[in-house]
């Protein structure tokens, strides 16, 4: 039985009865989000008070909405449920206020983003679901960026220590000293997100991090989707999810009971989300990407911080790898999740560089010198040829001695503690 009376439940929410046992919602301020009736399809089920009603028409009314509700009929099923209340207008009022802020942010954050591609790749991802920023695309950016720079660096330093002027006189020093590093950790960041996308923080981005730095607490649980409905005969599937699922939007069958499915439809409920997934009949031929139930915990956000690499380590355990034997290679591609021809490639790439600048310097150079940069183009074109013709890594003769370190830092069974 519910009660005759109105009921103020804040944010401009009043609750008011109606005609025949029904309700009157006003919100002057914000949208609840209610589906009502439409072509013979039953409008979207609220709980008040003990009590299940239908969203049966909806009109604008000022900033918000004004929604008849009648009780629900017993013919139809209710699939989702939204309960109105204190905590639910509340909800509803904070999403409202993001929204807003995230319609001032966003164009500041799309121009912006090269340069926000920096920052930590958790500070990304918070803004990316808060204000819907891009992101992979800055971290993209950014990652071309670093690559663009760090190469006029590495091209300034020979042309420095080997010419007459300048090259990029308006680079300062310090950095051409430091172009390997940026440019080896752009064409790093590149092929992570390459491989898995998402956001990559940089290096450059560490003064963030520090200031960004809270408490160690508890990982919350990940969120797995309920199974709302499944009709193994239709074939039909339908999951909720109290996030919403990113990982869902990309084309994929999801497993189910040992059959496929295709996801035919998205719909959000209140807080939560509806997906409605149909069964694929001929399996034969399908080689798209598996979808997975439980949402994918990010690398950085399914390690503890104090079981994380600092970014001056990542940096100099790159530039390691770009030398080392193979086994190291594979090893920090696996914890970075890249693929390690990456490092054989930037290795070479800098050996073979190094050395035609080298041999292409003015003026008589001893012997020794010369020895050693044809040596070094060699065995760049060696690397090389490993990638081309056999597909595997090769590391470098200067990378031997670091065998010994590497081994304690990157152990065959994963991580050093």
């Amino acid at each position: 039985m519910t009660s005759t009376t109105s009921c103020d439940l804040g944010h401009g929410v009043r609750v008011m009865p109606g005609d025949g046992g029904g309700l009157v919602v006003l919100s002057s301020d914000i949208d609840l989000g209610w589906r009502p009736r439409e072509n013979g399809r039953p409008g979207a089920a609220v709980m008040w008070e003990g009590s299940c009603f239908e969203v049966v028409e909806r009109e604008p009314w000022r900033r918000g909405a004004r929604w008849i509700l009648e009780p629900w009929s017993g013919d139809n099923v209710m699939r989702v449920v939204t309960p109105l209340d204190g905590a639910t207008v509340e909800a509803a009022a904070l999403a409202a206020r993001k929204a807003v802020q995230a319609g001032k942010l966003r164009p500041w954050l799309w121009v912006g983003a090269p340069i926000l591609g920096f920052a930590p790749a958790s500070r990304q991802r918070r803004w990316r679901d808060d204000f819907a920023f891009p992101a992979t695309l800055a971290t993209s950016l950014s990652a071309f960026l670093e690559i663009a720079v760090g190469a006029m660096c590495v091209i300034e330093l020979f042309a420095s220590a080997f010419g007459d002027e300048a090259l990029f006189p308006w680079i300062p020093r310090p950095v051409v000293f430091l172009g390997l590093i940026i440019f080896i950790e752009g064409a790093v960041r590149l092929a992570q997100i390459t491989s898995d996308p998402g956001p990559v923080g940089s290096f450059l981005g560490l003064p963030i991090s520090i200031l960004d730095r809270r408490k160690k607490t508890q990982l919350k649980p990940i969120p797995a989707p309920r199974v709302e409905a499944f009709d193994a005969a239709a074939g039909t599937l339908e999951l909720i999810s109290t996030i919403h699922r990113w990982d869902w939007e990309e084309p994929g069958v999801l497993p189910y009971r040992g059959e496929l499915f295709t996801r035919a439809g998205t719909e959000k409920f209140g807080q939560s989300w509806a997906y409605v997934f149909h069964r694929i009949e001929d399996t034969a031929d399908v080689s798209a990407t598996r979808l997975r139930l439980v949402p994918p915990r990010s690398r950085m956000e399914g390690r503890s911080f104090s079981d994380q690499r600092g970014a001056v380590e990542t940096v100099l355990l790159t530039v390691a790898a770009t030398v080392a034997p193979r086994r190291y290679q594979e090893r920090w591609a696996t914890e970075l999740g890249v693929r390690p021809f990456w490092f054989t490639l930037m290795g070479a790439s800098a050996e073979l560089l190094g050395g035609l600048v080298n041999l292409d310097a003015p003026g008589n150079q001893p012997a020794l010198i010369v020895l050693l940069n044809l040596f070094f183009c060699g065995e760049a074109v060696v690397r090389f040829s490993s990638l081309v013709f056999k597909g595997r890594p090769l590391g470098s003769v200067l990378g031997l001695p670091l065998a010994t370190i590497l081994e304690g830092v990157l152990p065959e069974s994963g991580r050093s503690v």
